[in-house]
């Protein structure tokens, strides 16, 4: 098999979607006006979704693997290819569950923002107090963007310079 499944295109392309805008815009969705939850709350739930993507895109990815790499690619890149994907899962599993972590410290500085939901319907577990993960997260998100961008060089250069048709193995039909 050279393409990935259905499903797993589908995680990857939904998880894309969510993922990209939360990385580029994240912080000034928390950085509520006139104490409104509104973009916080669309925040938190988006890192939820992310986060419970990734978890079945990984118990997806381990029952189902992926198709073989290319042949044509040199051992370093299969390498890079392995731990670029292992770094993704985890940001996206690691980036949301700090945010989670965060809430305390950032409720501290926000009070008004207690009223944050996810999905518009449901309150916001409450989380322990760890202290770092502030940090944690906005490092993970910056982390998180040096590997998009890699993600997308690494693909182009295949497709484009290679030439070995690789975003069609991941490219919905």
């Amino acid at each position: 098999m050279t393409r990935y499944s259905k499903t797993a295109i589908y995680f990857h392309w939904l998880t894309a979607l969510l993922l990209i805008p939360m990385l580029f815009l994240g912080e000034e969705l928390m950085e509520a006006e006139g104490g409104s939850t509104f973009l916080p709350s669309i925040h938190v739930s988006a890192g939820v979704t992310i986060l419970a993507l990734a978890v079945m895109r990984l118990l997806w990815r381990l029952a189902n693997p992926p198709p073989p790499l290319p042949a044509t690619m040199k051992p370093w890149e299969r390498t890079a290819s392995h731990v670029l994907h292992g770094l993704f899962y985890l940001v996206m599993i690691g980036v949301p569950l700090s945010g989670w972590l965060s809430m305390p410290e950032f409720l501290a500085d926000e009070p008004a923002m207690s009223a944050i939901s996810l999905y518009g319907a449901l309150p916001l577990p409450a989380a322990p107090n760890l202290g770092a993960a502030k940090e944690i997260h906005e490092i993970g998100g910056k982390i998180g963007i040096a590997l998009l961008a890699l993600h997308v060089l690494a693909a182009l250069k295949h497709q484009f310079f290679d030439r070995d048709n690789i975003l069609a193995r991941m490219w919905p039909r």
